[in-house]
């Protein structure tokens, strides 16, 4: 110990300053330094579950949108089949149209022909009866003597009989 103290270290203080030391060591240890640990882990455990639930988040956001792809793909063939079935039903409609719009001009062509007709046997009829008139007119002129209304009518309607 003379050695030492030679050199001007005191032992006792030296043991103390040890003991100091080692205490002070073990009290930073037990008070500061595990629980700086204690709290590092617990961050780092954080950190780690954080990640998890970003990856996990991640992943669901990648399988909403698989989902949500396969829905939108699914309306627009929807969609592309709704256009599709009113483009056949206009067609459908467009034909319908045209049809009822033929069979309406055949039957305004068929019923002017119908009336065309009868205007034609009208008027065939009352120049044939113009005629048997004149006829009459004429006979009476040339024979001289005139037939009475009733015995006229007779012979008119007996004309117009034998020519139709």
């Amino acid at each position: 110990m003379e050695a030492l103290v030679s050199l001007g270290i005191n032992g006792p203080f030296l043991l103390t300053y040890i003991v100091h030391f080692l205490l002070l060591v073990f009290l930073l240890h037990r008070f500061v330094y595990r629980p700086v640990l204690n709290m590092l882990a617990e961050r780092r455990r954080r950190i780690e579950e954080g990640l998890k639930a970003a990856e996990l988040a991640r992943e669901e956001a990648a399988r909403q949108r698989a989902e949500l792809e396969k829905q939108l793909e699914e309306e627009r063939r929807r969609a592309q089949e709704r256009v599709a079935a009113a483009t056949r039903q206009a067609e459908q409609l467009r034909e319908q149209i045209l049809a009822e719009a033929r069979a309406e001009a055949e039957r305004i062509l068929a019923e002017a022909r119908e009336q065309a007709q009868q205007e034609r046997e009208r008027i065939l009829h009352d120049a044939r009866r113009q005629i048997a008139e004149l006829s009459l007119l004429v006979a009476q002129k040339v024979v001289g003597e005139s037939l009475d209304e009733q015995k006229q009518h007779q012979i008119i309607e007996r004309f117009l009989a034998s020519e139709l």
